[in-house]
């Protein structure tokens, strides 16, 4: 069967879909990724067909428009709509339109807006995927979009409501789409439920652990939690000064902001180098797009641009990072206590989950950044042995789960249930 995995984003929000794609294709499906050309090298690695996205996310998070959008900026995000946004969502929905038209199902994360009206226009299968529990409504925590936590069920089941106006701005571009190049003739708004396709609910695909977040028994037969889809990476060959640096003392901290641009990183380097310095403990630095240099004249300090978390996390006493799905996975697995800086989506939804399961200090804002704040995380994380006590029995559930084999058997599932026997 020709399946589609239709992504863009960050790496958090691509390699979750590539691992899921090399179950699949590993079952004798023939599956091809539609992202970003810069995840083109990562698809083809795992032997998978790739099929470019023009939507410049690592570009756009770069630039100042992007920056300012990603600080949760009202007035910027709605100045750039026009002059950026929609010009990169008309090549993506031109762009899946052309690869889509001969897939027999498609898997789609909900930033790649058309996924929904292909598949009423082709009338084949569809999941909507994501490594955040965004999309099913439920009472048991409240919408991991919003920044703020409620105790009220009620109030958490209504709050996944808001999914629909996040994405009304795009409702004009995305029907003027559908009626002159896929010929449907009904509307998207936000009146309508995008999770319900004629009269059915589109399976949902989490890629996070049950462990860890609570499952809704009325998601059961429509939803699939089995797991994070960690992605099995080949070996890595570390540089020797790296390896140098690990041998000369106790295990690090590894500190990443990923793919989050600082708004002064300079200053953000400054105060973790004597933030460490006064604690007596030493650091492994991921610049990824910080913005942060790669240098730095601190010898407990040991600068790179990236490495695979999978390698470097398990090396680590603790993780410093930005509270990303994938980086929280990483961590969760690596069983490494951590202090999460929350910058905005998701993010905040992970710290809070992190600290009340008692693996991570508490949540540390860019705007609360100071090197007395950081110090006295860090003493705690390595004081209180509780928090590595918790770390590693988060670990050893996570590592009984399969994910991405036990998600892959829910699609196969599905898809022969839509499958007439011959």
């Amino acid at each position: 069967m020709k399946i589609n995995l239709l992504t863009i984003g960050t790496r958090g929000d691509v390699q979750p879909f590539i691992a899921l794609g090399k179950e699949l294709s590993s079952r004798g499906h023939h599956v091809t990724i539609c992202t970003e050309d810069a995840f083109k090298d990562l698809a083809e690695k795992n032997r998978l067909s790739f099929s470019a996205i023009r939507a410049d996310y690592a570009d756009l998070t770069q630039s100042e428009e992007g920056k300012n959008m990603l600080k949760g900026n009202p007035i910027s995000i709605v100045r750039q709509l026009k002059t950026v946004i929609y010009p990169m969502m008309e090549q993506m929905l031109d762009d899946i339109w052309t690869v889509a038209q001969d897939a027999d199902a498609i898997i789609y994360h909900p930033k790649v807006f058309g996924g929904y009206d292909l598949a009423e226009a082709l009338h084949i299968p569809a999941f909507i995927a994501h490594p955040v529990p965004v999309i099913a409504p439920t009472r048991h925590f409240t919408n991991p979009v919003l920044p703020f936590a409620m105790r009220s069920g009620t109030l958490n089941r209504a709050s996944f409501k808001i999914n629909r106006l996040l994405t009304a701005s795009f409702f004009s571009l995305v029907n003027k789409w559908r009626h002159e190049t896929l010929g449907l003739s009904g509307k998207r708004s936000v009146f309508k439920d995008d999770s319900v396709l004629n009269g059915k609910h589109i399976p949902v695909l989490y890629g996070c652990s049950p462990s860890i977040i609570p499952f809704d028994q009325q998601w059961e037969g429509h939803v699939s939690m089995k797991g994070f889809w960690f992605l099995d990476e080949d070996a890595w060959t570390p540089p020797p000064e790296l390896l140098h640096f690990l041998e000369a003392g106790p295990p690090p901290f590894t500190v990443s902001f990923s793919s989050m641009p600082l708004r002064n990183p300079d200053h953000i380097l400054n105060m973790l180098q004597q933030a460490f310095k006064e604690a007596g403990q030493r650091a492994i630095l991921l610049t990824g797009w910080s913005g942060i240099k790669r240098t730095t004249d601190s010898p407990h300090i040991f600068t790179a641009g990236s490495m695979p978390h999978s390698w470097i996390f398990p090396q680590s006493r603790a993780v410093i990072h930005h509270g990303g799905a994938g980086t929280t996975a990483a961590a969760l697995k690596a069983g490494k206590p951590m202090i999460i800086c929350p910058f905005s989506g998701d993010q905040p939804f992970w710290a809070r989950k992190m600290r009340d399961i008692g693996v991570a200090a508490a949540p540390l804002k860019e705007k609360k950044m100071s090197v007395e704040a950081f110090v006295s995380r860090i003493h705690e994380l390595v004081s209180n042995h509780t928090y590595s006590q918790r770390a590693s029995e988060a670990a050893a559930l996570i590592k009984k789960e399969d994910g991405v084999r036990h998600t892959a058997d829910f699609i196969e599932e599905k898809l022969e249930e839509k499958t007439p026997a011959t």
